[in-house]
């Protein structure tokens, strides 16, 4: 319990670790304190208590020289690590992040979300003003810490499918992923202009199209396989049925819908607590938003004229709700 009270300066510590790239300085052999202070432009007796602080709980090793070396957690850290914890460690501490976290008891007493209360605007609007932030966030999706991606095209079989649509897929991270394991997919990337914009596709990108939009408006037709991964979550039931609706409308007979995220069991000793966090975090940043149980998915789907979801888990935290079209009815015009 102490540890936990106090775990807000871990992670602040862990932001700055990565900020400063000290994990990317440090290959298979120690290093000392004084070179990489250089190299991070930082204070090396400063440095070095921070990497001692953290040594303390594992990450990182550091002698009595002054040299620091890796441990199996410090890795994580490092930008090119697969799966990375680099971006997570930024994100989470972000000033926006942390600002609204700072005013969590405001939430818990108003029901209002802290990061509109702190910041007078919605999340997105804020990040369309702050590009770094915006480009972090990006980041940090883009690089998934428990691999989601690649755990969910490993899970699922896209054999059947020709066109993968992924809604609202930001810079193209599981679209890549999907495209990189299934060579006989084509795939359309739809978000905002601002978003897709950055998008990043490597060898994939002659596979992808790329299209601006917003879902609240439509969403692109002729797919097989639409994706919503990790989107619900952001919004309260009225928008999420929106969203379900458009993207109804895009899809043919014999389409299927994934929906990707986590999936809540109300007995805390049953879910992974990160999951419990997740919740959390959408109470601060945005209104109505929260993580779901099956049930609740399965309401949304059948208010929009899908069918029952069929649960597939996944080995990361996040798990694909499939759905289809209730047979016997016609998309919305």
């Amino acid at each position: 319990m102490r540890v936990l009270i106090r775990a807000f300066q871990i992670s602040k510590m862990l932001s700055v670790a990565a900020t400063l790239g000290l994990a990317d300085r440090i290959g298979d052999s120690p290093r000392p304190v004084n070179a990489l202070a250089q190299e991070c432009g930082a204070h090396a007796e400063m440095l070095l208590r921070l990497a001692r602080a953290l040594a303390a709980f594992g990450i990182f090793s550091v002698d009595s020289a002054g040299n620091i070396a890796h441990t199996e957690r410090s890795r994580l850290l490092r930008s090119d690590s697969c799966p990375t914890l680099h971006h997570a460690a930024r994100y989470w501490t972000m000033p926006s992040n942390w600002a609204a976290w700072a005013a969590l008891e405001d939430t818990v007493r108003t029901g209002k979300p802290a990061f509109e209360s702190v910041f007078g605007v919605p999340n997105f609007a804020y990040l369309e003003s702050h590009p770094d932030e915006a480009r972090l966030f990006d980041a940090f999706m883009h690089h998934s810490p428990d691999d989601r991606h690649t755990a969910v095209v490993d899970a699922y079989d896209f054999s059947g499918a020709k066109l993968l649509v992924d809604v609202a897929g930001g810079n193209g991270g599981f679209v890549k992923e999907a495209l990189t394991k299934n060579t006989h997919l084509r795939a359309v990337l739809f978000d905002q202009k601002n978003v897709v914009g950055h998008a990043s596709l490597g060898d994939c990108a002659g596979r992808c199209a790329i299209e601006a939009g917003d879902f609240f408006e439509r969403v692109p037709s002729g797919g097989d396989v639409y994706v919503l991964c990790q989107i619900l979550h952001d919004w309260n039931d009225a928008n999420c049925l929106k969203i379900l609706a458009n993207c109804r409308a895009a899809m043919g007979r014999g389409a299927r819908l994934l929906v990707i995220e986590r999936v809540l069991d109300l007995a805390p000793g049953n879910t992974d607590p990160t999951n419990f966090l997740s919740d959390m975090d959408m109470l601060v940043l945005f209104p109505g938003a929260k993580e779901r149980t099956l049930p609740q998915f399965a309401d949304l789907f059948r208010q929009t004229g899908y069918t029952e979801p069929k649960f597939i888990p996944t080995r990361s935290m996040f798990s694909i709700l499939e759905t289809q079209l209730v047979s016997g009815t016609a998309p919305s015009p």
